[in-house]
């Protein structure tokens, strides 16, 4: 296996692991046709994420097992502006569901959180997430929570949160 900074050319890979991780993980949780438009646009996402990767809005590394991307993390600066102990942001972290418990969620984890320029960090969930634990495990702490809708089904999503003087337990679980 092996970690590197994602790049533009990783768009599509970064988009289809992003789909098959929202059908794993959120199966049974958000509404099956919010899941299966997630394909019918991720074309048009991977162009996004390609854009924001040329232009360096936002960083990322991806993890390559047998020239495969299996997973990735996006990140860059919290997006609102609401969260002033929290400057950083994880937008994205997904494994594909046949490689994860094996270590490579932590290590892109690690990745972005020691490349960030200040130390505090945010993340978003869904409060039905079977995998919140990660963060839970890794001291984060719920800082917030808002309702997002999938379809017309409203699901309430938790932001965890790394201060500068808890950023090393991300790196340390």
């Amino acid at each position: 296996m092996q970690i590197r900074k994602a790049e533009p050319k990783d768009a599509y890979g970064i988009a289809r692991v992003r789909v098959n991780g929202w059908r794993t993980t959120y199966r049974g949780i958000v509404p099956t046709e919010f899941l299966l438009k997630l394909s019918s646009g991720s074309i048009e996402w991977s162009e996004k994420v390609r854009s924001a990767l040329s232009n360096r809005e936002v960083s990322g590394f991806v993890a390559i097992v047998d020239e495969e991307i299996v997973g990735f993390v996006l990140y860059g600066d919290e997006r609102t502006g609401d969260y002033p102990d929290h400057p950083n942001e994880i937008y994205a972290i997904y494994i594909l569901e046949n490689h994860q418990r094996n270590g490579i969620g932590s290590l892109l984890l690690e990745r972005a959180v020691q490349t960030m320029s200040s130390r505090g960090v945010l993340i978003w969930a869904l409060e039905l997430n079977p995998h919140r634990a990660f963060y839970e495990q890794r001291q984060g702490r719920v800082v917030d929570a808002k309702e997002r809708l999938f379809g017309e089904l409203a699901l309430r999503e938790v932001a965890y949160g790394w201060t500068e003087a808890t950023h090393d337990a991300i790196i340390g679980a």
